[in-house]
């Protein structure tokens, strides 16, 4: 093959090696040209390809992480307990072979690097039901003149110089160079965090700092007690054709939302496929389990407010926190599906409380000027805003919600750090 000097590093692509034939010939690559050769699987692995114009650039591997790594769990955050619970979100690029026309070419390697650790994580959740957050590799210095540099080139974090292992019996080996990467700007967040985060359910997309990207574990809830407070919402349905009891059904809903899947298709998918035992502890039993169809009209049939005054208190109990907030954020919410006309949707207009991360009041509104009022009402009932600073919409700040505000005996000098456009 002859060595390349120059090639248009946009047009490599990386893919996983689906068919056997493939993953053969990248089993018989490694063991002929890897410094260290074809290593032998440590739990869950996939084989990557990436090709320039149809021809190999190189070939990647990654395994399931090291058990053990100080410098890793010193920059995760992590406890040894959330370690040994978490670490099947970190993967191990244990190896990493470029063609030798390859070899030298400016950029190829960290491109390859880059390519590969853009897709790991869906690629990784469609095959093992596991979201990646960060991966890492070790780069041996008595087999690689610069240390890592396509490592770095590429994102990665050099964390230092290991100790070596140790296997039972033998002698240590010596220390390699340490890299991890990160895989989402908040996945060392996610990792070490006490409350399970969005990101390590794969089904839910996050953004920015919101407290929404927290979900709550469902396998620790108290079922009695989230139970007892949902009896307090009333069930809409009559008693012909029901097929679900209501409470049963209602309460595998909000785990499956606050365990991060919030689509109908997604709160099926997860109410079927969590073990028969699990839902039996809900109290749904029998062989069937809702459709999407089902699980749709069951939920629109509900009163929102009401459900929400109910989870608001249940998570207020049950997730305990310092329950203070100084910002309050005003946001319109429609409810789908109420009308093709966007102006007659039925919404509310919800009273988000920063720090806590939950919706304390919600006030029923139209969509199409229906949160004005919504607005004003809030202000005008509220006993609570005494030192609070409030985030709201221009379109909810007009002179009239001024007024109410200034009813509450505010200064005017204060209005400008009270109402902030958003």
């Amino acid at each position: 093959m002859t060595a390349r000097k120059n090639i248009d590093i946009s047009k490599i692509e990386v893919r996983p090696a689906t068919s056997t034939w493939d993953v053969d010939d990248i089993k018989e690559l490694l063991s002929n040209y890897h410094p260290l050769g074809c290593n032998r699987a440590m739990g869950r692995r996939m084989y990557y390809i990436a090709t320039y114009e149809k021809e190999w650039v190189a070939v990647l591997v990654f395994d399931s992480p090291v058990k053990s790594n100080n410098m890793r769990e010193r920059e995760i955050g992590w406890s040894l307990s959330q370690r040994d619970a978490r670490a099947k979100h970190v993967a191990n690029n244990s190896r990493f072979l470029v063609g030798k026309a390859y070899q030298g070419v400016p950029n190829v390697a960290s491109k390859v690097l880059a390519l590969a650790t853009e897709r790991i994580s869906k690629d990784w959740m469609r095959r093992y039901g596991i979201p990646l957050l960060a991966v890492e590799t070790y780069v041996d210095p008595s087999h690689n003149e610069n240390d890592g540099t396509c490592y770095i080139a590429a994102g990665w974090n050099k964390l230092g110089l290991s100790t070596g292992y140790q296997p039972y019996g033998e002698e240590r080996t010596h220390g390699k160079w340490y890299f991890l990467k990160p895989l989402h700007s908040q996945s060392y967040e996610a990792l070490r965090s006490e409350i399970p985060h969005a990101l390590m359910t794969g089904v839910k997309d996050v953004s920015g700092t919101s407290n929404n990207n927290f979900v709550l574990d469902a396998s620790k809830f108290n079922m009695k007690e989230l139970q007892k407070a949902l009896s307090a919402v009333k069930d809409p349905r009559t008693t012909h054709g029901v097929r679900y009891k209501f409470i049963p059904l209602l309460s595998l809903c909000v785990a499956a939302v606050l365990s991060g899947h919030t689509q109908y298709r997604q709160i099926a998918d997860w109410i079927r496929n969590i073990p028969a035992p699990d839902r039996a502890r809900f109290g749904l039993r029998g062989d069937t389990t809702p459709g999407e169809t089902t699980i749709g009209k069951f939920l629109r049939s509900i009163d929102p407010k009401q459900l929400n005054d109910v989870l608001t208190g249940w998570l207020r109990k049950t997730y305990p926190r310092k329950d203070d907030y100084q910002f309050l954020i005003l946001d319109g919410k429609a409810l789908r599906a109420t009308a093709s006309d966007t102006a007659k949707q039925v919404g509310f207009l919800n009273v988000f409380a920063f720090e806590l991360g939950i919706v304390i009041d919600q006030i029923p509104s139209l969509k199409g000027g229906g949160e004005k009022p919504a607005a004003r009402q809030f202000v005008a009932n509220s006993t609570e805003l005494e030192g609070k600073i409030i985030l709201a919409d221009a379109m909810h700040t007009d002179s009239k919600f001024i007024s109410e505000i200034q009813k509450k005996r505010l200064s005017i000098s204060s209005l400008s750090k009270i109402i902030t456009e958003s």
